[in-house]
């Protein structure tokens, strides 16, 4: 029987919180501890993020600590499971390459290319894996889309519009763009990733926004321009009351229309089937896969770091756009 890897998970936020309810059913490894500054939060076994409550974490048989430091001395463990806020991703990930762990990331990668490509550079020098976790990428809905493009089962695609909404959160980091990035690098980064993984890099984008929150672009929207490809928008914000998320790809033969759990595939107007995609989450999904690619010694592919790099510098220049008011190039 292979042995179960052992995964340390830093950052007992909101996100961490949902990491965590992920691990008790993994067939290839499991929780041995969590690191946050806050002891506090330890107390706490769910979190309300933008998806609804986080579950509750077993944490019974999870040691605790208060610093990286103290972790990486008292545990022993294969990867490190950074849930950490987005200006600490490139240092922590490096960190603990050097010190001989794979690490599973949260999105976004880094909060510009420069440091991405850091992570990368150490990945390859420690020969250590390195996967952000980009869930779109393992949602069961999104990957039915992608292999229906794939596949041209349906067609060319000519149009693809993608919307993600929602509320500022709460967390003071969110709100100041030197952490964050902003709706744009945090919230929408997940459509533009998406976009990218499926289509791939634009030639240019051309994004309208304004800053509300953060004091970065905190309501956008977005045109990708594909030469002789589909019509691509997305849209996101941190101002708006209530969380909502679309995704509607017209092919030449039907429309696709993600409706979670379920896809649902119109022909001639007319709501044709509907393709199941319940089970697992992404999030579910993205860590049995790293510890998958792990046990097998096979580098990451659904999100290699090159991919996850690139969705980083497609999201700058949108938000150079934004803020120039100017169609960027990625030629």
């Amino acid at each position: 029987m292979t042995r179960k890897l052992r995964a340390a998970l830093i950052g007992f936020g909101g996100m961490g919180h949902f990491h965590a309810t992920q691990y008790k059913e993994q067939k290839n490894c499991e929780l041995v501890a969590i690191c946050d500054i806050d002891p506090e939060k330890f107390k706490k076994l769910s979190a309300e993020i933008n998806l609804g409550n986080s579950g509750v974490a077993d944490l019974s048989k999870v040691h605790q600590y208060l610093s990286y430091e103290e972790l990486l001395k008292n545990e022993t463990f294969d990867y490190l499971d950074i849930c950490l806020p987005c200006h600490l991703h490139a240092e922590y990930a490096i960190r603990a390459m050097k010190d001989g762990k794979h690490v599973l990331c949260e999105k976004p990668m880094a909060r510009d290319v420069r440091l991405a490509d850091r992570m990368i550079a150490v990945s390859g020098k420690t020969r250590k894996f390195l996967m952000i976790a980009q869930c779109l990428r393992f949602e069961k809905t999104y990957s039915t889309l992608k292999k229906a493009y794939d596949s041209g089962k349906y067609g060319k695609l000519l149009r693809l519009s993608m919307t993600r909404c929602g509320g500022a959160p709460s967390q003071g980091w969110y709100r100041d763009v030197k952490c964050s990035g902003g709706a744009i690098l945090d919230l929408h980064l997940h459509d533009t990733d998406f976009i990218n993984y499926m289509i791939g890099t634009p030639d240019a984008v051309l994004t309208s926004g304004v800053s509300r929150v953060s004091g970065g672009i905190d309501d956008l929207m977005t045109t990708y321009y594909f030469k002789n490809g589909p019509i691509v928008n997305s849209e996101g914000s941190w101002c708006r009351s209530k969380w909502g998320c679309t995704t509607v790809a017209v092919f030449e033969k039907a429309t696709l229309e993600i409706a979670a759990p379920k896809v649902i595939v119109h022909v001639d107007g007319r709501k044709n089937r509907e393709i199941d995609c319940s089970g697992t989450n992404g999030y579910f999904n993205e860590i049995a896969y790293f510890c998958e690619c792990i046990l097998k010694n096979r580098r990451p592919s659904v999100a290699s770091m090159e991919s996850t790099r690139e969705s980083i510098r497609i999201v700058l220049a949108e938000e150079k756009s934004a803020l120039t008011g100017r169609r960027v190039s990625l030629k």
